[in-house]
């Protein structure tokens, strides 16, 4: 190239292919978010596979109680990860980032089958 030396040439040729390369490969997480995941790691351990609770960790909530789970927001779900319910329940503070814990909360709720962000009444007016 007449009036570039060849060495900047090579060096803009370089970077243009980089760019270009780097358009094309995937955005995003390097691994899904999994709220199964997240829940076998970090709650499974005293609340159970299935939300009921195992015996080495008597007296946690039972996740897969309609009853209790309808009537819990999921901001309180998501305080009581980050704080915990001493002393039973440790504080996951800042462990999780706000799309993880969406996920995780999401899946905590599939257990008993229900959703949303609103309290509910239970059937019989309480």
């Amino acid at each position: 190239m007449p009036g570039i030396p060849r060495t900047f040439a090579r060096a803009a040729f370089v970077v243009v292919v980089t760019a270009l390369a780097g358009c094309a490969a995937p955005t995003g997480p390097e691994r899904e978010l999994s709220g199964e995941r997240l829940y076998k790691q970090y709650c499974a351990r005293c609340h159970g596979e299935d939300g009921k609770g195992v015996a080495e960790a008597p007296g946690v909530r039972d996740l897969s109680d309609p009853r209790i789970m309808s009537n819990l927001p999921n901001t309180r779900i998501k305080q009581v990860v980050r704080m915990g319910l001493p002393p039973k329940m440790p504080a996951f503070g800042d462990r999780f980032t706000d799309a993880a814990l969406e996920v995780l909360v999401a899946h905590v709720r599939s257990l008993s089958g229900t959703s949303g962000e609103h309290v509910r009444r239970l059937d019989d007016g309480r």
